[in-house]
């Protein structure tokens, strides 16, 4: 099974970005739109790993849950993967309480690190909206972008615990669910 840990993103955050996503659609640029049902932030992906190995990963997350205080984080401007002049990955940045998130994402590190898995070389926190297939409207797309996420003042999203989600893949995209949920305690 494919796996990865995530954090949940608040139904409030989910309406203001399908609000920017909506009026992203009038550009007709060549993008596969994220479902905003599917937003998340992730922490790590993980990859395949065979069944038996999510019990000790889900202990694992539970010690990380003990050791991380909550937090609280702030969508600000977007941005692009790999920049602005050749963008492939489109995603709204985040401000806020990151040493809190980066300090989460090294406790995940650290103790799946002890089961054998890499650590992340190079965490940005962002949230994806979504993937450019071409260079249709590109231009365009980037310049309403960059305007909207300026002028959109977003929620704060609160940080109280992270997930262990299972990605399937298929031809209609990928379809995720929730296998633990894992409160922050620290």
């Amino acid at each position: 099974m494919r796996i990865f840990v995530a954090i949940p993103v608040s139904e409030d955050l989910r309406k203001q970005v399908g609000a920017i996503k909506s009026e992203l659609l009038t550009v007709g640029a060549d993008v596969k739109w994220v479902e905003p049902h599917n937003y998340h932030l992730t922490v790590k992906f993980i990859g395949e790993v065979e069944e038996h190995e999510v019990s000790k990963i889900i202990d694992a997350l539970r010690r990380v849950g003990e050791e991380s205080p909550p937090f609280t984080l702030k969508p600000k401007q977007a941005g692009f993967f790999p920049n602005e002049r050749r963008p492939r990955v489109i995603w709204i940045g985040l401000e806020g309480e990151l040493e809190k998130a980066f300090w989460l994402g090294e406790r995940v590190d650290a103790y799946l690190a002890e089961l054998g898995y890499e650590p992340e070389n190079n965490r940005k926190y962002h949230l994806t909206l979504g993937r450019v297939r071409s260079e249709r409207n590109v231009r365009e797309l980037v310049s309403l972008l960059r305007k909207l996420s300026y002028e959109t003042d977003f929620s704060r999203l609160r940080v109280e615990e992270i997930r262990l989600m299972q990605s399937q893949l298929s031809s209609k995209g990928p379809t995720y669910s929730v296998l633990e949920k894992i409160r922050l305690n620290g």
